[in-house]
């Protein structure tokens, strides 16, 4: 993501087999996009299996060492693509 950032800002596009990757805009929330990417993983699970905010953010807590440290960053980038403008 730090590196997208970087590329972005020189104006240099990375293509990967021919075609472009949708180019995230720049942004220095990349903390707060991928704890977004890190509920929305989740979310199912956490509407339905609990109630109190206590029990979410014990959940929350627990996911540190069971992540896809890679799809997270993904889906962060997903994110950032498709809403940064709209924020």
């Amino acid at each position: 993501m730090w590196a997208d950032q970087a590329a972005i800002r020189a104006g240099i596009a990375k293509s990967a087999g021919g075609r472009m990757r949708l180019r995230a805009p720049p942004t220095d929330d990349l903390l707060l996009y991928a704890i977004a990417a890190c509920v929305l993983q989740r979310r199912k699970l956490i509407i339905e299996k609990y109630s109190s905010m206590e029990e979410i953010m014990r959940e929350c807590n627990s996911m540190a060492g069971r992540l896809d440290v890679w799809k997270l960053l993904d889906d962060a980038h997903d994110l950032v693509v498709n809403l940064h403008d709209k924020i």
